[in-house]
């Protein structure tokens, strides 16, 4: 991947977005399943394996990235080997908020670099947060300050904790 290609992609969002569905041709679906499994390779590399010249890749990933198909390139990364072994997944129902509460709640969450995954749901829970911690003392202390932030907000909140990960594979594969 060029550097000109990833910094058009560091300006995305990280945010799903809901737009028209792409339609993906069998050079679409082969260049996706390249960078899944990866995206650091060369274009020359790509093109062989693609059956397109580097060009076309080139352009057939910019048009990915214009589509929001692909919104960013990141690493996959280990959280327990990097000292965050503790990976809570908490869901969260909220009293009735309003829109302006509801902003507040978000952006804090945003801002705190534990949580590492904010989703609004439908169904029993407002919101589903991943909490990657160092140890269950850091954790508490993460949950203490958000129940303490937002108490008159938080109705309700249920944590389940990570054990294993038996599959983690990027969505990429769901167009191969």
């Amino acid at each position: 991947m060029d550097k000109q290609n990833f910094k058009e992609v560091e300006s995305n969002t990280d945010l799903l977005v809901y737009a028209k569905p792409h339609k993906f041709d069998k050079h679409d679906k082969l260049i996706m399943s390249a960078l899944n499994k990866d995206a650091r390779q060369s274009l020359a590399d790509m093109s062989k394996n693609v059956g397109l010249s580097r060009d076309a890749v080139r352009n057939r990933i910019k048009k990915l990235i214009q589509n929001k198909v692909i919104l960013n390139f990141k690493p996959i990364l280990n959280p327990p080997v990097m000292g965050f072994p503790i990976i809570n997944y908490v869901f969260i129902a909220l009293h009735n908020p309003n829109e302006e509460q509801e902003k507040k709640f978000i952006k804090y969450m945003k801002m705190q670099k534990h949580i590492t995954y904010i989703a609004s749901l439908i169904g029993k829970w407002d919101f589903i947060i991943d909490i990657m911690a160092e140890n269950p003392g850091q954790f508490n202390d993460i949950m203490k300050n958000l129940r303490k932030n937002f108490a008159d907000l938080i109705k309700d909140y249920e944590i389940y904790g990570v054990l294993e990960e038996y599959k983690y594979e990027e969505i990429a594969q769901l167009v191969e």
